[in-house]
C-alpha cells in the first residue's frame, strides 16, 4: 500500500513540477517581452503585466505541490536526534502541520477563484475575465493539500533505519 500511495505522490509531483515550471518559463518569456517592447519600441504590451503575475502565481501554486511531494520543505531535522518511535511522532506531527497549512492554502484558493468568478473582475486592457486563472492556482493548492494528505498517510519510515 505504501508503495503505491508513494508511486501516486511521486507521478503527481513530477506533473505539477512540470507545470510549476512551464508557468514559470511562461511568466519569464512575457515579462522579458513586455520589458523589451516597452522599453526598447515604446509599445506597451496589452495585459502584460497581468500576464506575468497570473502566470508566476500559477507557478507558485504548482511549485508547492511539487515542493510537497518531493518532500522538499523547510524543517529542522530534530528527529533523526530522537529515538525512533518518538521521531515518527515529530514527523507525523510535521505531515499534520504541512496538511493544516497546505489546506487553509486550497481553502483560500478556492474561495478567492469563486469570488473572482461572481465579481467577473477581468484584466485592465483586454477586459480578460480573471477566474480561470485563479482556477489553474486554486487547482495547484488542492493538490498540495491531497498529496500532503497522502504523505501523512504513508507509514512513518525512518531514513537509513532498514534493515535488510
Amino acid at each position: 500500500m505504501q508503495a503505491a500511495l508513494m508511486q501516486v505522490v511521486t507521478v503527481t509531483g513530477r506533473l505539477a513540477g512540470a507545470a510549476a515550471a512551464a508557468a514559470l518559463g511562461l511568466a519569464v518569456v512575457a515579462g522579458g517581452v513586455t520589458a523589451l517592447a516597452r522599453y526598447l519600441f515604446g509599445y506597451a504590451v496589452p495585459d502584460g503585466f497581468d500576464l506575468v503575475r497570473l502566470t508566476g502565481g500559477i507557478a507558485a501554486c504548482w511549485g508547492i505541490a511539487a515542493a510537497i511531494a518531493a518532500d522538499e520543505l523547510i524543517r529542522i531535522d530534530v528527529a533523526r536526534a530522537l529515538p525512533r518511535p518518538l521521531a515518527a511522532v515529530v514527523a507525523v506531527l510535521g505531515g499534520a502541520g504541512a496538511l493544516a497549512g497546505a489546506v487553509l492554502l486550497a481553502r483560500s484558493g478556492v474561495l478567492g477563484t469563486d469570488l473572482l468568478l461572481r465579481s467577473g473582475e477581468t484584466t485592465a486592457d483586454l477586459q480578460l475575465p480573471l477566474w480561470p486563472a485563479h482556477l489553474v492556482m486554486a487547482a495547484g493548492l488542492v493538490v498540495a493539500a491531497l498529496l500532503a494528505l497522502l504523505r501523512l498517510l504513508a507509514p512513518v519510515e525512518g531514513e537509513g533505519d532498514k534493515t535488510t
